[in-house]
């Protein structure tokens, strides 16, 4: 394994280790092992998967033998195998991915594009307006699109916080422990931030503080569902009224 043959952002973070936290490359070792374990080696998986994986293995009992005059250049290089085959993990086999069960949650996020913080709907801020120059019913429709998108928002984010809680099984946890210190992609960044809310209720210490705030969050949500049936008719009859209109007006032109 060549230095070459490392993504740029593994190199960078293999530099800044060199040699001087033992722990965290012991900790990257244990994941070599986890990996060579989940990986052993299945006939699907691709070429450079199999090959990281016997090279990891062969490595792992040489260092396990090797006097102290060569561990120190063995546990290098599988330091920066382990992380160069981690990389490679989108492409494991069906069921020995190890983050497969948010592979659902991380492509419904892209889909609604999460770089885009910005509300669709609020490419204009509304308390700049001169609001004496609109009209009620302007101001009426511009002003439920934003409450639309609001409410649209904390549904998305509360159905994915559920997908998020059953994602979370036991090995998905045991990756997301191995991984700990490793560099952080993007995938990994929102796995552990969605991990980190989802199990929020677990850790914290003060569970009934805690309980009372998601009680009140989630009685904030159920009142803007309320809300949002109620508008949901309201558009519906108007939706019902314009085609009533077009309806009309059609035949009123086929009479004429």
């Amino acid at each position: 394994m060549t230095k070459s043959n490392i993504p740029p952002h593994i190199a960078k973070f293999i530099s800044s280790q060199q040699m001087e936290s033992l722990e965290t490359q012991q900790c990257v070792i244990e994941l070599g092992k986890a990996l060579v374990k989940e990986l052993e080696i299945e006939p699907g998986s691709d070429t450079l998967s199999r090959w990281l994986v016997h090279y990891i293995a062969e490595l792992m009992v040489k260092l396990e033998n090797a006097g102290e005059d060569q561990k120190s250049q063995l546990q290098q290089q599988c330091f920066e195998s382990i992380l160069t085959l981690w990389q490679h993990r989108s492409s494991f086999k069906s069921g020995h991915r190890p983050f497969e069960s948010f592979e659902p949650i991380l492509r419904t996020i892209a889909a609604l594009d999460p770089e885009n913080r910005n509300s669709y709907y609020q490419f204009w801020n509304q308390r700049e307006l001169d609001e004496s120059v609109l009209s009620d019913d302007v101001k009426q429709w511009t002003e439920l699109a934003v409450g639309l998108d609001h409410a649209a928002r904390t549904w998305i984010k509360f159905a994915l916080d559920q997908a998020t809680q059953h994602a979370l099984d036991e090995k998905t946890s045991s990756w997301l422990s191995k991984a700990k210190g490793l560099p952080q992609d993007q995938e990994l960044e929102v796995i552990i931030q969605l991990a980190g809310e989802a199990s929020e209720t677990i850790h914290d210490d003060n569970i009934k503080k805690l309980n009372c705030n998601k009680t009140k969050q989630f009685k904030e949500m159920l009142e803007r569902l309320e809300s949002f049936i109620e508008i949901s008719d309201y558009i519906k009859t108007q939706l019902k009224n314009n085609i009533k209109i077009l309806e009309q007006s059609l035949l009123d032109k086929s009479e004429a």
